[in-house]
């Protein structure tokens, strides 16, 4: 009967809190980590987001983007990691690639036969990138989305949990705190935290968990490639600043409609990769901007000096992404990387069982060096 009990409990769990691939790929998440830390804070990575952000001739001083532009800049510094830095034109990887991909998102490159996600470098050439033939999947629900707590991993509801005895711990009247704050009536508090959410509706459910629990902002405390004034995040000075893919985004695990969700997810479980939020669209955008600009250089020959190579700038959008930022695991960059092509070189990922494709650049095999003697 216990036996029974188990198996009935283990059905009912996230597709990804199951064994063997929680274990594993939790371990594989401690990897990310470290090789996330070595990749942010690296100075010639730095120096690369740097230079590709002059060869797509992106804005170079805060001052030099549109009104436009700006405005959304200082509407983001809130949440979007390294956007206080453009806007005191601080020398950051993060500043750097935001820089990028506000230009590469700019109205110019709209396709004006698309609906949504109109910009022309969502477009993907490969049909072995989840995201062909363009960025146009449902890979993710938001947090707030999601009308089942089942659907959420062990980790979230864990967190939710902590954050709802903090706030009965710390406010006396909570039933009046959440009509006063949010508008939330007729809570019973008996009925536990999980089985509140369930029975809130979406605007409901997306106050509850974004504007009082803060279950979208960042809770790693690594914070020495950040250079802002560390007001911005509302849990303290000490996390880092900006909300998470992994808190903000919930992944579907599968489409009857679109069977791209279901094999990257399930490509993710057979090979112990760590999932956060889906194939990452902004790395797309990024590396085909940069593509472009690239084969454009060298069919003109008008850029003097060696620039970065599309395996390089890969590396940038995995310290820009990846743990401990937690926007996108390191599956998910590499994934929407395939089929980058800029005239000369083409974006590959061929071991997705292990890091090794990282190791072909010489920042990337340190990393990932450093990462493997920590974890041994």
């Amino acid at each position: 009967m216990r036996d029974l009990r188990g198996r009935k409990q283990e059905k009912n769990l996230n597709v990804f809190d199951h064994s063997p691939y929680k274990e594993k790929a939790s371990e594989n998440k401690k990897l990310e980590l470290i090789v996330g830390k070595n990749l942010s804070c690296n100075a010639e990575l730095a120096s690369i987001a740097k230079t590709i952000r002059e060869v797509t001739g992106s804005p170079m001083k805060f001052a030099d983007f549109s009104q436009r532009q700006q405005e959304k800049i200082r509407e983001e510094s809130s949440h979007i990691g390294g956007a206080k830095e453009l806007m005191a034109d601080m020398d950051t990887l993060d500043a750097h690639v935001l820089a990028t991909l506000v230009k590469a998102e700019s109205e110019e490159y709209d396709l004006g036969d698309m609906e949504r996600r109109k910009c022309m470098f969502n477009h993907v050439r490969s049909p072995d990138n989840p995201i062909y033939p363009w960025n146009s999947h449902r890979f993710d629900l938001e947090v707030f989305e999601v009308t089942n707590p089942i659907q959420y991993t062990e980790n979230i509801r864990n967190l939710i949990a902590d954050r709802w005895s903090e706030l009965l711990a710390k406010t006396e009247n909570v039933e009046n705190y959440l009509f006063d704050k949010i508008g939330v009536s007729s809570v019973n508090l008996q009925d536990g935290i999980l089985n509140i959410i369930q029975g809130l509706d979406g605007a409901d459910r997306k106050k509850l968990l974004k504007d009082i629990l803060h279950i979208n902002w960042s809770t790693e405390t690594f914070i020495e490639d950040e250079k802002n004034d560390r007001s911005a995040n509302p849990l303290g000075a000490e996390f880092r600043q900006h909300t998470t893919g992994a808190k903000t985004n919930v992944v579907r695990v599968s489409d009857k409609e679109d069977k791209n969700v279901n094999k990257w997810v399930y490509e993710a479980i057979v090979y112990g990769k760590p999932v956060t939020s889906g194939p990452s669209g902004h790395t797309l955008r990024y590396l085909n901007h940069y593509a472009m600009c690239s084969e454009m250089h060298n069919l003109s020959n008008s850029m003097l000096g060696k620039m970065p190579s599309l395996q390089e700038a890969r590396l940038v959008m995995l310290a820009n992404l990846m743990a401990p930022k937690d926007h996108h695991s390191y599956h998910e960059i590499m994934l929407a990387s395939i089929g980058v092509f800029n005239g000369e070189e083409v974006l590959e990922y061929n071991n997705k069982d292990s890091y090794a494709d990282i190791a072909s650049v010489p920042i990337g095999a340190a990393a990932l060096e450093v990462a493997n003697a920590e974890m041994s």
